[in-house]
């Protein structure tokens, strides 16, 4: 069969596949023929009070219901039946009619030999996210234009400082590392060895560090003339002029990738100003304006990185995370918008990146094969002959014009589904495919060199290579910026788009105090995750926080002097980890009051992972319909006391009493309205048992001591990083992932490995 035909077949293949999906994802069920199980009563209630929500094959509608998961007991189902369906009326459903619609469930969907969860459960065709769009091709460039890695620990800029206007070596009076680029250094020198105040210069060079992906605002402040490069050749502000003593701010946004550094370089000089000053601040995503932090300045440079900067529409989250299953004309358009942009830098830098001069005698041969090599990067696996002839060769032989021949391969490569899809086409799984696998799967990005020479040595087929792959692989700062890219989700960070307070209650709450609580939150993550035990309960349990100065004010905490962060003991033994960290409990707060739902409503979905079913009726929280002196505990007992909410509230409600001891802004407390603080609550749990919780302390040891707690974490993780459902991998998966959790003593890095082993060396179904 010809390669072209091939890869028509395989694009038919694909559209198929998708139709497939979208008749599956909406409700159309594709039957064979099957014996019936006899009728039963409890199949009789599903069909009347379920199927509308969960489907004849327990797979959920859209909005309505999630799949049913293989791990609940029948006790278990019949408890969640009566407190929380069918939606619209709990008490519908009770006593012994919730037994026989628990029992039918039961050996329908949850027993090993329904085989339900392996029908419903099917990998779907996925296209490259958004996220993974852009490391990928930032990397696949990187193969060529040099690897951004940081080797140097050391933190802070490269200072120059020279005794003239212009940077010349022979006019260098001092070299050092400046922490930061914060100076006033109005008409005296800026070091000693300057001879004259009036006329001097500075170059500060080395690399800035992104934590998150996405646009970031550069902003400049200084009086001289100044020019400053930030992982690009051509200056993103140039103001090569005196400003003649007026001060002035220049701005310049450019989009950076988490977890990766980026060249930036500053150079400064005065000649006869009045005076002279220089200040380098940001705003990152989800950040408030700030001085560049020594943490996030290394005086090494590194090669610039390729970012496209095209717009793609969101992702598909209607399962719960991020994937590519939609398929849109405007997705179509701005990947072959990105892959335009991707073929004009390797146009403008064709024999850089060839390795070759443009009178070199075998200058098109050399090409060829940098072609056939972009390809291999791209499709990450070796290429067939067909497909060297395809994509490669027969435009060498058809076109005269190099350029326009290395055009139309770089399309046809960036627009083929084999760079699109991830590892779709391939149904058996291979060297190839393993390494695949796991660089999306740990990296949101394509195997590295060391990746793709194992899958060719023939070291990654058993169990004990891929591990040790994987362990190398978490060292890498892109696992560190993917596994924070993982916690942001998990604990809803980025739900709210502003969170902002009482400036009468909490004069001191401003943005900047948001930003540096953001930056708390995850310092303590990547504490608590990358530390030897990386134990899950320490994320629960820890008593410490990280503040800085600003913080402390706040928080009312004795801090010694220091700009940067400290780990502190915060309230002590009243603290519970993420659970109590001031920036969750603010964000699941009213502007003015705690907010014991919004509390509740999270630990119930996310820690917990139980499912709540919508609210029967909107009811806005309005705090001045309650009478002067009610507690925020009085006024949500009285808001959610009709059984209609309390179907939902007699779970949310415990949760969210249990973190009464801390205000909107994460402060403990023991009193509100001069009333003590009551967070004695009882929660009857999954299995019928009486939990007693007296704060948020014992909260946090019953979530790190229960078993379904650890299968929702093990849940959100399996799900951010394979990007497909947990089920399609076997029906006892999620229950063997658990065990081997807990049997690790809760160590996410292991956990994440041995995810990887599922998602690597198992063949799904689809």
């Amino acid at each position: 069969m010809s390669s072209s035909l091939k890869h028509g077949l395989f694009r038919f293949r694909l559209a198929s596949l998708s139709l497939i999906g979208c008749l599956y994802f909406l409700g159309f069920q594709i039957t064979v023929n099957a014996a019936e199980p006899k009728p039963l009563a409890g199949k009789q209630i599903y069909q009347k009070m379920c199927i509308e929500c969960h489907a004849a094959k327990g797979q959920g509608v859209t909005d309505k219901a999630n799949p049913f998961h293989g791990r609940k007991s029948l006790a278990e189902l019949t408890t969640l039946i009566e407190e929380t369906m069918p939606e619209e009326d709990p008490e519908l459903c009770q006593g012994k009619q919730a037994e026989q619609v628990a029992l039918y469930v039961f050996n329908r969907f949850y027993t090993n030999h329904s085989g339900a969860a392996t029908d419903t459960a099917r990998v779907q065709l996925s296209h490259l996210t958004v996220r993974q769009y852009l490391c990928t091709t930032a990397d696949l460039m990187s193969y060529f234009l040099g690897n951004a890695k940081v080797t140097n620990t050391e933190r802070g800029l490269s200072a120059e400082y020279y005794n003239s206007r212009n940077m010349r070596r022979d006019k260098r009076v001092l070299k050092q590392i400046d922490p930061l680029v914060n100076f006033q250094f109005g008409t005296k020198k800026p070091v000693e060895k300057i001879t004259n105040a009036e006329e001097f210069s500075i170059k500060w060079e080395g690399s800035v560090l992104a934590e998150e992906t996405g646009d970031y605002e550069f902003i400049l402040k200084t009086e001289n003339g100044a020019r400053l490069w930030v992982n690009k050749t051509d200056p993103i502000i140039d103001e090569w002029v005196s400003s003649q003593g007026s001060p002035k701010e220049h701005r310049a946004t450019i989009r950076l990738l988490g977890g990766k550094p980026y060249t930036l370089r500053l150079h400064l000089f005065k000649y006869k100003d009045k005076s002279s000053s220089v200040i380098l601040e940001w705003k990152p995503p989800h950040k408030a304006q700030e001085i560049i932090p020594q943490r996030n300045l290394v005086p090494q440079q590194v090669p610039g990185t390729f970012i496209s900067s095209t717009n793609f529409p969101a992702d598909d989250s209607v399962s719960g995370y991020e994937r590519g299953s939609a398929v849109s004309k405007s997705w179509d358009e701005a990947n072959t918008t990105a892959a335009l942009e991707i073929m004009t830098l390797v146009i403008k830098h064709l024999d850089r990146l060839a390795g070759v001069k443009k009178d070199d005698k075998n200058r098109t041969e050399k090409i060829k094969r940098f072609c056939q090599y972009f390809a291999q990067l791209a499709f990450r696996r070796p290429l067939t002959q067909d497909e060297k002839t395809f994509f490669v060769a027969q435009h060498f032989q058809q076109e005269s014009n190099i350029e326009l021949a290395v055009k139309r391969i770089i399309l046809l490569v960036l627009k083929s589904p084999r760079f699109l899809y991830l590892d779709s086409e391939y149904k058996s799984v291979d060297a190839n495919t393993i390494a695949s696998r796991l660089s999306y799967g740990l990296w949101d990005s394509m195997p590295d060199k060391q990746l793709f020479e194992a899958a060719k040595s023939g070291r990654l087929k058993t169990p004990d290579q891929v591990r040790r792959q994987a362990e190398r692989m978490l060292k890498d700062p892109r696992a560190k910026s993917k596994i924070r890219y993982f916690f942001h989700h998990w604990l809803q960070l980025d739900e709210k788009e502003e969170l902002a307070k009482d400036k009468t209650l909490f004069p001191d709450f401003d943005e900047l105090v948001v930003a540096d609580l953001r930056t708390s939150l995850d310092l303590f993550l990547d504490d608590v995750v990358w530390n030897s035990a990386s134990d899950y309960r320490q994320l629960l349990l820890a008593d410490y926080v990280y503040l800085n100065e600003r913080l402390a004010k706040v928080y009312q905490v004795k801090l010694p002097a220091g700009p940067d962060f400290q780990k502190v003991t915060l309230d002590k033994n009243k603290r519970a980890g993420v659970i109590t960290h001031p920036y969750l409990m603010a964000n699941f707060a009213y502007h003015d009051l705690s907010s014991p739902i919004h509390r509740g409503v999270f630990v119930t979905r996310r820690l917990l992972g139980r499912t709540l079913k919508p609210p029967p009726q909107a009811t806005e929280f309005k705090d001045a319909n309650f009478k002067p002196g009610m507690s925020t505990r009085e006024k949500v007992t009285l808001i959610t006391k009709p059984a209609a909410c309390m179907s939902c509230h007699n779970i949310i409600n415990p949760l969210g009493f249990s973190l009464e001891h801390f205000d909107a802004i994460g402060r403990y407390r023991e009193q509100e309205v001069q009333k003590p603080i009551n967070a004695a609550t009882v929660l009857v749990s999954t299995t019928g048992e009486t939990v007693n919780f007296n704060g948020a302390l014992d909260l946090a040891k019953y979530i790190a001591n229960d078993r379904h707690a650890h299968a929702a974490f093990v849940d959100q993780l399996f799900h951010q990083a394979v990007k497909q459902p947990i089920n399609a991998y076997g029906e006892n998966i999620r229950d063997k992932l658990t065990t081997q959790f807990e049997n690790s003593g809760y160590n996410i890095q292991q956990l994440l490995i041995e995810i990887m082993l599922v998602a690597t060396l198992h063949q799904p179904h689809s």
